[in-house]
């Protein structure tokens, strides 16, 4: 069975970085990405059960573009298991459409080209994700597309793109593999990272900038931890002077705090939390209240507005985590990034309530690549939308300076910030519910461990 087989069928979810919008009460949300090291079972609420029959949609006789405007294909999870983070992805990029026809458009040869949006539901299904990619390349005649809030979703699509040709960017968090020679399509892209670099990024940061000598790890024991513990024992093998124990937790337990005990007993340096949605919200309030914050300090792998909004104030207070961005990154030494997030955020918060999440953004700046590929190139021909964004790899957005490379991923100056989590008595609700408050930038990783070298993907 091919690699690309194997990850369809075993990932579950996807982030980055592993993407959602927010809510008090949390369900089990799909993380950036996940590359099973071993079959394990998925969660239930994400991926236990059978994906559902695809949805059949309406037909259309296939529609080419009116004379003067362009398609930009956007395809997330509206609705299903997914919905937390495609919701928030889909208005990113109705954002950057809106945005870019209010400046007259895209520029193709020296003519203004308006942009229409194709915008689609995947129903966090690959299948029902395979028939609507076809529909808007096909029938649509898009020839450029934003999508995917679950790994496996990306994947999928990774796949249809090497039959027909598509310059696709994921904007979600993807398993590894994805960007490797063999895997990926000519023309797929990446913009925000993979599960196992989250684990890669927090194991550096631990052992580098807070010297964790012990480290115990506490992850969930399906896809999502197991992506994020190889990217961590990666970085580690360079690291000889680090200890750790892994304990792998299961998946929707009310109950972790057998869990935690059996981690604090090997009295870490630090306690390194992969648990995603509602387990991560039942493992910061069960530290809390057995004081193992006391006895070791909490690390979380990759927090997200999600789940983050639900976990309770005093349950954050004093918990660090790695963040792929930050809505509020007041207080970062880069006062240019500080300021082009700020710009951002207040866009984005111009009619609406809730601030962005970071697949949000992202899913803004991927289709503004695409805008900047089509004038570079002066085409809408993906090879040479592809070829323009290789030839001319560098670009900045609320991130900060960005540059692609030629395995389709991203290599960010700032891979990820470092937060610690807010008390009640810290947050502010002057911009948006105090929830949403619920981290202060502290500092920043932005060493060579986050992105493996592109000799591992087969470069």
């Amino acid at each position: 069975m091919s690699t690309t087989k194997r990850l369809i069928g075993m990932i579950g979810l996807l982030t980055i970085l592993v993407a959602l919008a927010a809510c008090a009460t949390p369900t089990p949300t799909p993380a950036p990405t996940a590359v099973p090291a071993k079959p394990t079972a998925a969660p239930a609420a994400p991926t236990s059960a059978p994906a559902p029959a695809p949805t059949t949609a309406p037909t259309a006789a296939p529609t080419a573009a009116p004379a003067g405007t362009v398609k930009i294909g956007a395809m997330y999870s509206l609705t299903g298991s997914g919905a937390a983070i495609g919701t928030g992805q889909m208005e990113g990029a109705k954002m950057a459409i809106d945005e870019l026809n209010k400046n007259g458009g895209i520029t193709i040869g020296g003519v203004k080209m308006k942009v229409e949006g194709v915008f689609r539901d995947d129903e966090s299904n690959p299948q029902v994700a395979v028939a609507r990619f076809n529909e808007i390349v096909k029938d649509q005649k898009a020839t450029a597309l934003v999508a995917g809030s679950l790994g496996n979703i990306s994947v999928a699509i990774n796949e249809e793109v090497k039959k027909t040709k598509t310059l696709f960017i994921a904007t979600n968090g993807v398993p590894e593999d994805f960007f490797k020679k063999e895997v990926k399509a000519p023309t797929s892209l990446c913009i925000v990272a993979a599960s196992e670099w989250a684990g890669r990024g927090a194991g550096a940061y631990m052992a580098d900038q807070m010297k964790a000598k012990r480290i115990a790890n506490f992850m969930p024991d399906y896809s999502i931890g197991q992506g994020t513990m190889k990217g961590f024992e990666a970085v580690m093998k360079d690291r000889k002077g680090v200890e750790f124990t892994t304990i792998w937790h299961p998946v929707n337990s009310p109950d972790l705090t057998s869990y935690l005990i059996k981690a604090l007993e090997y009295k870490p340096d630090v306690v390194f939390v992969g648990s995603w949605g509602a387990d991560a919200v039942n493992a910061l309030k069960q530290a809390l209240e057995m004081g193992a914050g006391k006895k070791a300090p909490l690390f979380h792998f990759w927090l997200m507005n999600a789940f983050a909004t639900g976990i309770p104030a005093n349950a954050m207070e004093g918990v660090k985590g790695q963040m792929f961005w930050y809505h509020d990154m007041r207080g970062f030494s880069d006062a240019e990034v500080v300021n082009a997030s700020e710009e951002f955020v207040k866009k984005w918060m111009n009619g609406r309530k809730e601030p962005p999440d970071p697949y949000a953004m992202s899913t803004y700046y991927g289709v503004m690549e695409i805008a900047r590929a089509m004038e570079l190139s002066k085409s809408t021909e993906p090879d040479k939308m592809y070829a323009a964004l290789m030839d001319n790899p560098d670009w900045k957005g609320a991130k900060g300076p960005a540059k692609w490379r030629k395995d389709g991923a991203v290599v960010y100056k700032y891979s990820t910030w470092i937060v610690d989590g807010k008390g009640a008595a810290e947050r502010k609700s002057d911009r948006y519910d105090a929830k949403f408050d619920f981290a202060k930038i502290v500092d920043v990783y932005s060493g060579d461990a986050f992105v493996p070298p592109l000799s591992a993907m087969g470069y």
